[in-house]
């Protein structure tokens, strides 16, 4: 499956900034449930575990009182409470291919998402993607992502 590159638009120091950035959209449900919703997240090869906003979960009806906790260190030691739950994923890119579909641990942040740009909801990481499908980066068109074939 591939995905493009965002364009992002930031302001730093009222000049405008495009960059492109390996931001998608992946699908986020409940276990058992059919309600999806795709949070638009920023596929990082050095984040230990997925994240997203707990609003999310909350949508999702995800039980944050059964949840395990923990604490995520991210770049220049920012640190971040997150409720660990089972989710299920869904990888597709809308060119008609079978979505690619696996459970996985992700971490919902006990307060506001940490947002840089208001348009990222999610970090998709090492736990809840790289573990589940080879992902490659060809920067600045496209990212390509593929399930791990059964051994």
């Amino acid at each position: 499956m591939d995905f493009s590159y965002t364009i992002v638009t930031d302001w730093p120091n009222h000049q405008v900034r495009q960059r492109y950035l390996p931001w998608i959209n992946i699908g986020i449900k409940k276990p058992g449930k059919e309600d999806t919703i795709w949070p638009l997240g920023l596929v990082d090869s050095g984040a230990e575990i997925t994240i997203l906003d707990r609003e999310i979960g909350e949508e999702l009806g995800f039980n944050f009182k059964k949840a395990a906790r923990d604490i995520i260190t991210g770049f220049g030691g920012g640190k971040v409470e997150v409720f660990l739950l089972q989710a299920e994923f869904v990888i597709d890119d809308n060119s008609g291919k079978e979505p690619i579909i696996y459970k996985d641990l992700l971490g919902f942040t006990k307060g506001q998402f940490p947002q840089t740009h208001p348009q990222q909801t999610a970090i998709f990481g090492t736990i809840g993607l790289f573990r589940n499908a080879q992902v490659n980066f060809r920067y600045p068109t496209n990212i390509h992502i593929e399930q791990f074939k059964a051994k």
